[in-house]
């Protein structure tokens, strides 16, 4: 994990906050509502996108509103020393969307989204399939009740 070599500043952080409220402005609207001129917005976007602060420009997809209305959180045991081949071979499985190394009773933290129960044993089956995966536990998200993004926190903290 790395982080940014400097700090983001409030005039970041209001461009960061005008990208996510309006993702389709205009270079010349996002300096106008960030109050910057249009040179400054597009030095400050190169710089955000090369310091990888900004990682795309996508749209944000509800996962239910697309088909995908089971969302699980699958933690594995892998083998020892089997990280990077476990890591790439789960890669494969577009269903994961997320997967972190982490602590406590398992190795791999899986987000994983899927169109029904039945889709979920499937891609399930898929991940168990891998050799050096041990042993699976998922949860289900029967609710979602707090999304926010990283530019919340960020304009919190500052």
């Amino acid at each position: 994990m790395s982080t940014s070599q400097r700090p983001l500043d409030a005039t970041d952080l209001r461009l960061l906050s005008a990208l996510r409220l309006s993702p389709r402005a205009s270079h010349t609207e996002l300096a106008r509502t960030v109050g910057i001129a249009r040179g400054t917005l597009y030095s400050r976007l190169d710089r955000l996108e090369t310091e990888g602060v900004i990682v795309g420009f996508g749209p944000d997809v509800d996962p239910v509103k697309a088909g995908f209305d089971v969302l699980a959180f699958t933690t594995l045991e892998i083998q020892q020393g089997s990280y990077d081949e476990t890591v790439a071979a789960l890669g494969k499985v577009l269903e994961i969307l997320e997967i972190h190394t982490v602590t406590g009773t398992g190795d791999l933290l899986c987000r994983i989204v899927a169109r029904s129960n039945d889709h979920l044993h499937v891609v399930l089956q898929e991940i168990t399939a891998v050799p050096s995966v041990l042993r699976t536990q998922s949860q289900l998200a029967l609710a979602t009740s707090v999304r926010r993004s990283l530019i919340e926190v960020l304009n919190s903290s500052s």
